[in-house]
């Protein structure tokens, strides 16, 4: 474990500086699409579901259910996704990519794959995997 505030602060500050760097780069390069990186995965796991109820949603994007809700609102008013009441659970909704929602994953797909490209240049395979090891071991270490 880290003691050396210089190191303590070195590692916040990259994840802090880095998270930024990657949310704008991904704003700019989904900005063709109307999409940002606080929404287009919504459209990644609506179309890997099909279906999903909106709690189910909450569930797997980890955010408030007022913050999914909003950004939910954004791509129905843009004609991407459609909400319906769940017919099992009158309470509940159903949450489905439109047809043009649907015709977006393609190019969402080949954006991403050449962004990802692009940021993880020269970071091998395994250097990869590592980093998504580490980060979701600090994800689990903060919500626990």
């Amino acid at each position: 474990m880290l003691t050396d505030k210089d190191s303590i602060d070195r590692i916040s500050a990259t994840l802090n500086s880095t998270s930024r760097l990657t949310i704008a780069y991904l704003d700019n390069v989904l900005a063709p699409l109307n999409l940002t990186a606080s929404n287009y995965y919504f459209i990644l796991k609506i179309a890997r579901a099909k279906t999903l109820t909106q709690e189910q949603l909450f569930k797997q994007i980890q955010l408030s259910p007022s913050n999914v809700t909003r950004r939910l609102d954004q791509l129905i008013n843009r004609g991407l996704i459609e909400k319906q009441r769940d017919p099992n659970d009158g309470r509940g909704w159903l949450i489905n990519l439109t047809a043009t929602g649907q015709q977006l994953v393609p190019q969402l797909n080949q954006i991403l794959a050449d962004a990802n490209a692009a940021m993880f240049n020269g970071v091998t395979t395994q250097q990869q995997d590592q980093l998504v090891t580490i980060l979701q071991q600090i994800n689990q270490n903060i919500v626990e």
